[in-house]
């Protein structure tokens, strides 16, 4: 509709038109429902109840919350589209900024958003959203009530005493494709396992605080803290960096992981999250310490690689600084301002090497003349133009000894083991590094007693080899290989 004035024409969007268009942010369901839950928290819940339902007639989902709720004023304005301005202040523990987000964030699975709410006063208030019914009429039509019984019934009773807010998404189109086969079925409920694990990455600092607890069809979601997983090899913390932007502070803590090797079955698995070890790599944002970004270089132009994959770095920021990092509608990416871009990119470079280190600490890049060589490793690796070569240390110890023993048939030793390093299969391995359900393991590598033997059979021979018993013990301390045996030796 065009309202003609003479000085400006007052062009309003078409209500079909501008709906479908809000439905195309690039939500996932999980970011949906994390768009979701920033109001809940707002609005001071403790507790999240999340359900889902899905057959041929009625699928639904269905989040309610025990936060403060709304009065009739607040609701309307709620379901508005583009109900707060973005560029006015917000309060400092608010996770929303654009007044989209129930919208936008719903619209993106479903046709149909009805909101019951409420308020400490005990007053309960609803409206609904229908798509094919603003379709029908043509106009920004918002209906007061539940748009049939099947929604009156799934919305039902508040399951909390007092205050709350109860979400429901109906007409699942882009999240229900089809329900007739089983296999339909297994993929609705394979996205709500991304669902309960993506929630307890987002809000791992509010659920480990005990400020909010998060269920999935009764299955409490919990906390996952991407930096320590284990209790008993914790990650690395590196020094932390304080930057500030207008007078407000950005924290940024770089994190190691601990090598694979020292960890459980179970903690390697966890510490894949939903991608793998390799893509959740990088920078973890924090807004409002909630999760924004969970795993990525941001636009600093680093690539994923294996060897990086121990790194993370933790950085946390207001909400004060969201158009500085371009905060996006869906509070899923941003990007580095340019007043600190430079520095980040430092930290994150430095952080990234001692994480190479760590990863590759079963081999050694050949190191310049002159540099104090404190290990001893079985395997070397150098770099020229561009070109990565992986051989057997010759000069190791107990190379050297076995070639002096044979004596004259030492050829034999050595050229077997040029075929053993020549035939290394490069390729297979770094398949399989790239595969985040394989575990890759060494033959010995949980197999303690076998080390064992191994060191003390190579002590004997050592000390049978002219060498003192303290000079024998401190060659093989100094092994790759021996290193976790040092404190038995």
């Amino acid at each position: 509709m065009i309202k003609q004035n003479q000085q400006y024409d007052i062009v309003r969007p078409e209500p079909e038109s501008f709906l479908q268009s809000a439905r195309a942010f690039g939500y996932s369901v999980e970011t949906a429902i994390a768009d979701l839950i920033d109001n809940s928290i707002t609005a001071k819940a403790s507790e999240i109840k999340i359900t889902y339902g899905i057959d041929r007639y009625t699928s639904f989902v269905r989040i309610e919350d025990n936060g403060k709720g709304m009065n009739e004023k607040e609701l309307l304005n709620a379901m508005k589209i583009g109900s707060f301005n973005p560029l006015h202040a917000r309060h400092e523990n608010d996770l929303g900024r654009f007044g989209l987000g129930l919208k936008t964030a719903s619209f993106s699975q479903c046709r149909r958003l009805t909101v019951k709410t409420r308020n400490k006063l005990g007053k309960e208030f609803i409206r609904c959203w229908d798509l094919d019914f603003v379709a029908d009429k043509k106009d920004w039509v918002l209906l007061r009530n539940c748009a049939d019984t099947k929604s009156e019934k799934i919305l039902s009773d508040f399951s909390f005493d007092g205050a709350g807010t109860i979400i429901l998404w109906e007409k699942l189109d882009r999240l229900v494709e089809s329900i007739e086969l089983k296999s339909d079925k297994e993929h609705f409920y394979r996205k709500f396992d991304n669902v309960r694990k993506h929630l307890g990455i987002t809000f791992h600092r509010f659920i480990e605080a005990d400020e909010v607890s998060i269920s999935v069809n009764t299955e409490g979601v919990e906390a996952f803290n991407p930096f320590n997983i284990s209790v008993d090899v914790p990650s690395t913390e590196l020094q932390e960096e304080q930057l500030s932007i207008r007078n407000q502070q950005i924290r940024i803590q770089p994190y190691i992981l601990p090598h694979e090797s020292k960890l459980s079955l179970d903690e390697r698995k966890e510490l894949q999250i939903i991608k793998g070890w390799t893509e959740h790599q990088g920078i973890y944002l924090y807004r409002n310490r909630r999760l924004i970004a969970d795993g990525s270089w941001l636009d600093l132009n680093f690539r994923k690689k294996e060897a990086q994959r121990l790194c993370r770095i933790c950085i946390d920021i207001p909400n004060t600084l969201d158009t500085e990092w371009q905060i996006d509608v869906k509070k899923a990416s941003a990007k580095i301002p340019d007043v600190i871009r430079k520095r980040v990119k430092s930290i994150c470079f430095s952080s990234i090497e001692k994480a190479i280190k760590i990863y590759t600490s079963r081999g050694a890049y050949i190191k310049r003349k002159g540099q104090k060589k404190e290990i001893v490793y079985l395997w070397l690796a150098k770099q020229k133009h561009g070109i990565k070569t992986y051989f057997i240390n010759e000069k190791h110890p107990l190379f050297e000894l076995i070639a002096e023993f044979l004596s004259d048939e030492s050829d034999v030793f050595t050229n077997y083991m040029k075929l053993v390093a020549e035939a290394i299969p490069v390729n297979l391995i770094a398949n399989d590094f790239s595969d985040p359900e394989t575990i890759i393991e060494t033959p010995l590598q949980n197999k303690t007693s076998a080390l064992e033997k191994i060191f003390y059979s190579a002590l004997s021979i050592l000390i049978g080899a002219g060498v003192s018993e303290a000079e024998a013990k401190k060659q093989l301390n100094s092994m790759d290989v021996f290193q976790k045996l040092n404190n038995k030796s």
